[in-house]
């Protein structure tokens, strides 16, 4: 390992307070080198990356080490933290993966590791992945991954554990044919696909393997630890210690592949999450509740009258603006919050109804009185452009909306507050009821964001944006097929820049063909193989509804909707 790297690792290990025993890389029968590919800064700021972290050293038969693509600086690394190790040493390589973007990183380590990048090259080590990116559709990394874990993590991979334990001595293959007989486990080996841009797939199952392979969820939240196990300044919540409060959303937000992919709603019990608390308050750091809309915790007043009476200051990862209250309100200006960070989502009301958001413009301005009325006197709201059916009309409503919301905060007497706006292109992912459709060209989305930084800077309204080619990448990724894995493969080689996605090419078809397809109804997707409790049925009626701008009622434990996932096995 170079120095300057070895040094930056040395750092970060002395700045962090590790709650894990750390054991010594051989000193038990599996290793297992768990990978973020991006910056150890992201990636110690993922609960779901720690949670695994600390299920696996938990284990007395196996270690875990930690690898980040990198540490502080540009360059690719390939050693772990805990014992500078590179990582084709280890006996399992699993790799978390959150977003699309870092599906290149992959590459890059495994290239890095002399690791041959196709899983039909190597021998060892076996390579897994898991994570959302991956969960909604593994099919662009099939060609370098040997296995993927679909869904949530923290049961599954007791079991690979102690199925690798008993097969490691055989052949690879025959330790991925015992691998696949695992619920949540997908060998892509072992499914032949071919794609031909025709309304059916062929699919050949090899061996017995499982078909389809259904996801893996956690039915109950106290039976699992998910929280800070590591304390490191330097990650995105530095001064955090963070805890998850709830997983799922019932929400039926139509654009939302989290929403559907991690149902059922649950939530962790109040008791629980008090008795986390005490814990993390023992590091003084703020509490940080995470989850998909920390406002829908059906005890979030009483949580949060408990934090007032014993002075724990917390923080949250997102809110909705019909569902605050004020004790948490107040709770989070006491926690020192300047700034409330809400997301209308839709430009105008209409496409909210399309997209099933539930909220209105009274909700926002409600919700900003009542965090004025706490001093909390920042406002960010966060768009998306480029959703189903949206029009010229609806952005000048946003900009006409967003103008009004700056005055209403002067005339409440908020003259200093700042009022910011992100804006992220829509991209249709799959197992949404949306995922027949295409992303909107480049162009379209961009003349949308001039036009909209032309109209709000004169009103002091910041904007912030994604780069709408960038979003093209994303969507082409998310929404590709084995293809789309091989076209990866050429933009690496090209040397991964901005130009080699651009021109890159598999079968006559680039970057472009895979973000901006439309699938009939009819055809099989790239993602059909997988199950994730809910039936095509269910999307195709949603998506209708969406065309009529309805309304789909908010799902919960005590209120069971259509879908019917509660029953999955």
């Amino acid at each position: 390992m170079p120095w300057d790297e070895y040094k930056r690792i040395q750092d970060l290990i002395s700045e962090e307070t590790n709650l894990v025993s750390v054991k010594n890389f051989k000193s038990v029968p599996i290793n297992i080198a768990l990978v973020y590919p991006n910056s150890y800064m992201l990636g110690m700021s993922n609960l779901g990356f720690q949670s695994i972290y600390e299920k696996i050293n938990s284990r007395c038969d196996s270690l875990c080490h930690r690898a980040f693509f990198s540490y502080g600086k540009n360059d690719i690394s390939a050693a772990t933290i805990e014992a500078s190790q590179p990582i084709q040493v280890y006996d399992i390589v699993g790799f978390s993966v959150s977003f699309e973007m870092d599906y290149i990183n992959v590459l890059g380590m495994l290239d890095k590791s002399n690791i041959p990048l196709l899983a039909k090259d190597r021998e060892k080590p076996i390579v897994m992945a898991g994570g959302p990116a991956v969960t909604f559709n593994p099919e662009p990394l099939s060609p370098f991954i040997d296995f993927f874990v679909i869904g949530e993590g923290e049961e599954v991979i007791e079991e690979i554990i102690e199925t690798y334990n008993d097969l490691k001595d055989l052949p690879k293959k025959e330790i991925l044919e015992g691998l696949s007989k695992i619920q949540g486990v997908y060998v892509p080996s072992l499914y032949k696909i071919y794609y031909e841009d025709t309304p059916k797939k062929d699919i050949k199952v090899e061996t017995s393997a499982i078909y389809p392979i259904n996801k893996r969820w956690v039915r109950d939240l106290d039976e699992v630890k998910t929280e800070t196990v590591v304390l490191t300044p330097k990650t995105e919540f530095g001064n955090m210690f963070l805890l998850e409060v709830s997983r799922g959303c019932g929400r039926n937000c139509r654009f939302c592949m989290a929403g559907y992919c991690y149902r059922v709603p649950r939530v962790r019990s109040l008791e629980k999450i008090i008795e986390r608390a005490e814990h993390g308050k023992r590091f003084n750091k703020k509490l940080g509740l995470v989850g998909a809309a920390i406002s829908d915790y059906p005890y979030i007043d009483q949580l949060t009258q408990y934090f007032i009476d014993n002075d724990i200051q917390f923080s949250v990862s997102s809110l909705r603006a019909d569902s605050l209250t004020e004790t948490l309100v107040q709770g989070l200006a006491m926690s020192g919050h300047r700034t409330l960070t809400i997301a209308p989502d839709a430009a105008s009301q209409r496409i909210r109804d399309i997209i099933n958001k539930g909220i209105t413009e009274q909700h926002i301005f409600d919700s900003i009185l009542l965090s004025q009325y706490f001093g909390i006197n920042n406002i960010k709201l966060y768009f998306i452009i480029g959703l189903p059916t949206e029009e010229d009309r609806d952005i000048d409503e946003m900009i006409d909306f967003l103008i009004r919301v700056k005055e209403f905060m002067k005339c409440k007497g908020n003259k200093s507050g700042k009022l910011s706006i992100s804006i992220n292109p829509f991209i249709p992912k799959p197992f949404t009821p949306f995922q027949w459709l295409g992303m909107e060209d480049v162009k379209t989305l961009n003349d949308k964001i001039k036009k909209i930084k032309s109209r709000l800077k004169p009103a002091g309204i910041r904007v912030i944006f994604e780069s709408p080619r960038l979003s093209e990448i994303q969507a082409a990724l998310a929404r590709g097929d084995r293809r789309t894995g091989m076209l990866l493969y050429d933009v690496y080689k090209k040397g991964s820049s901005s130009s080699a996605f651009k021109k890159a090419e598999i079968d006559g078809k680039g970057i472009d063909f895979f973000a901006h397809r439309q699938f009939e109804k009819s055809q099989d997707l790239p993602w059909n193989h997988l199950n994730i409790g809910l039936d095509k049925k269910f999307f195709l009626t949603e998506y209708e509804r969406a065309k009529k701008g309805q309304h789909t009622r908010r799902c919960t434990k005590e209120i069971c909707n259509t879908c019917k996932i509660c029953t999955m096995k």
